[in-house]
């Protein structure tokens, strides 16, 4: 059984609420994916690819990244920015695709926001996901998990607003705790 796994982003930017302020470098991928951008995998089976391109069918003009993981566990595409506080947006343009799946083997598409003390210890995340129904990742205080309902794997525009998201939905991590943010393209398998 084949499992594609992608995430693609376009024009990753926090905007605070007195003017846009780009935390991100390349958050719009016009350079290269190694300037800003750490890239991870670990693969017990299948390829990986991280890709850049203007092609991608994005509906907006220039680039867009893609993160691609078959088969076990995952290919990551992150970066880490300090942040002032949390009254920051994020807003970026994103497909998720997935195919294949079972009980034992199934693929997540995703997008992490994940939100660090001032040391880097992590303190809770949100990830907007397109999931197989087998998937086992679910919602606490410290974790938030945005189900993505379309299954054509078309362009959405996303946004969120750091400090509303974690008054809503994440009661278990204290805003004032948060000094770094990791915005993380994150394709993952958890079988073979």
């Amino acid at each position: 059984m084949q499992r594609v796994l992608l995430v693609s982003a376009l024009c990753l930017l926090f905007a605070g609420p007195a003017a846009a302020d780009e935390f991100l470098i390349n958050g719009s991928f016009e350079q290269p994916l190694d300037v800003g951008w750490t890239d991870t995998v670990e693969s017990s089976a299948g390829t990986f690819a991280f890709e850049r391109a203007d092609t991608f069918g994005q509906p907006t003009p220039g680039y867009a990244a893609k993160v691609t993981k078959y088969l076990a566990r995952y290919a990551s595409l992150r970066q880490t920015v300090d942040v002032p506080n949390v009254d920051l947006t994020l807003s970026f343009d994103g497909r998720f695709k997935i195919a294949g799946g079972s009980s034992t083997c199934w693929p997540v598409a995703s997008f992490w926001i994940r939100y660090a003390d001032a040391s880097g210890v992590e303190l809770g995340n949100t990830r907007i996901c397109r999931s197989s129904m087998y998937s086992t990742w679910t919602s606490s205080d410290t974790v938030h998990k945005i189900e993505i309902s379309d299954t054509t794997g078309a362009w959405h525009n996303y946004s969120i607003n750091l400090k509303e998201e974690l008054a809503t939905n994440l009661p278990g991590i204290n805003p004032d705790n948060v000094k770094k943010v990791t915005v993380d393209l994150f394709a993952y398998d958890n079988g073979t």
